[in-house]
């Protein structure tokens, strides 16, 4: 199967971000039907993608250290 880069559809940016599943639909049905929730990385605009589409991996926010 050939994969196709992420083009949001409001703005047509190429940058595409997983995003994180926020409800039951989300986490257990969409994996089903072979879907994901993605974010676009210009206007932030969540859509859901085929999972053959090639997104970038949701950036991890580094932790803050208490201060001293």
């Amino acid at each position: 199967m050939v994969r196709k880069p992420f083009q949001c559809r409001d703005c047509g940016s190429f940058e595409g971000y997983r995003s994180r599943p926020r409800n039951f639909v989300e986490r257990y049905i969409l994996p089903a039907l072979y879907l994901r929730p993605v974010r676009c990385g210009d206007c932030f605009r969540r859509s859901y993608q085929a999972g053959f589409v090639l997104v970038r991996d949701r950036e991890t926010a580094i932790p803050h250290r208490a201060a001293a």
